[in-house]
């Protein structure tokens, strides 16, 4: 069993962490930290976990005692692990806090989204951060693309999530990732990303992104340089019209759709949970790769009344 521990583990994305690892068949979750929670069970904070977690917030949390740490809060405790990683090498650290002042890259953490990095996640990694949502989806949309040295020009990210996650400060760290991700992965990109708001309501889980890129392939050639990329991941799916963001809530799913509405120009549009990808869901996959486990393992489809 993976022995788990959690810093920050009172945040409402602990929370959905806490509802998928408590089910995961390879798990063990043995400590649970957030300041001022001491004593209290963690159902006390997280109420839907009443009967299936009796586990109480502990004073401090002991690396010799696990496999892994998910790290939500901005905390001493969670910067001891994130600072100090050379005093516990076996220990797997997966930061999903988005913290603003974090250099992921200096501490020799990888960028958690597996349709890009799997193969770097299965290979040794010990530490990786997750991505933030709206830059995750983006960049399943992009990433294709880039990857085949196809982007030119400026790029419009409009997009729809809660309000929790679009703020001005949040929307220019999304802008600023998205773009590292593309230039690391296509150098000759030099356009930029613009950001806007899409005026469309959507539940506290929904996320909707849809990107505009100049593009002159055929549609048809499109699709197979999507295809291609994306044909052997477990979550990231083609889908031949938009879909409604309900038809993923609660699934790790990220749904794509691509139109060409002028011939010069490509609109990807990419639906997924805000709570899963980039958050919670994005976590435990992350862990399933670092573990050599399947990465379905804890996340396969639930069952959803629309």
């Amino acid at each position: 069993m993976i022995r788990v521990g959690i810093a920050g583990a009172d945040t409402a994305m602990a929370g959905e962490l806490i509802r998928i690892l408590v089910n995961h068949p390879d798990v063990e979750l043995t400590s649970a930290f957030a300041p001022g929670k001491v004593g209290r069970t963690v159902a006390s904070v997280h109420h839907g976990l009443a009967g299936e977690c009796d586990l109480e917030f502990s004073p401090d949390i002991n690396p010799q005692k696990l496999d892994v740490i998910f790290i939500d809060a901005h905390s001493d405790v969670a910067d001891r692990f994130r600072m100090n990683t050379d005093r516990w090498p076996d220990l797997r650290i997966i930061d999903m806090s988005h913290c603003p002042s974090l250099d992921f890259e200096a501490l020799d953490m990888a960028y958690g989204l597996p349709e890009i990095n799997r193969k770097q996640l299965v290979r040794g990694c010990k530490r990786a951060v997750v991505p933030r949502s709206v830059a995750a989806a983006a960049i399943i949309g992009l990433y294709p693309l880039a990857r085949h040295l196809l982007l030119k020009g400026d790029i419009t990210v409009s997009y729809a999530c809660p309000a929790d996650i679009d703020t001005v400060e949040k929307t220019g760290m999304v802008r600023q990732e998205i773009l590292h991700v593309l230039r690391k992965t296509q150098n000759s990109f030099d356009g930029d990303i613009i950001m806007r708001r899409i005026d469309e309501d959507v539940s506290d889980r929904g996320l909707k992104v849809v990107v505009e890129v100049p593009c002159v392939l055929d549609i048809n050639e499109i699709f197979r340089v999507f295809d291609h990329c994306y044909d052997d991941h477990n979550f990231t799916f083609m889908v031949s019209s938009s879909v409604p963001g309900y038809e993923v809530e609660g699934t790790q799913k990220t749904l794509v759709t691509l139109q060409k509405l002028t011939p010069e120009s490509l609109t990807v549009t990419v639906v997924a949970d805000s709570r899963m990808r980039g958050g919670a869901g994005d976590a435990v996959h992350i862990m399933n790769l670092l573990f050599g486990l399947h990465e379905k393992t804890g996340l396969y489809l639930k069952a959803h009344k629309f």
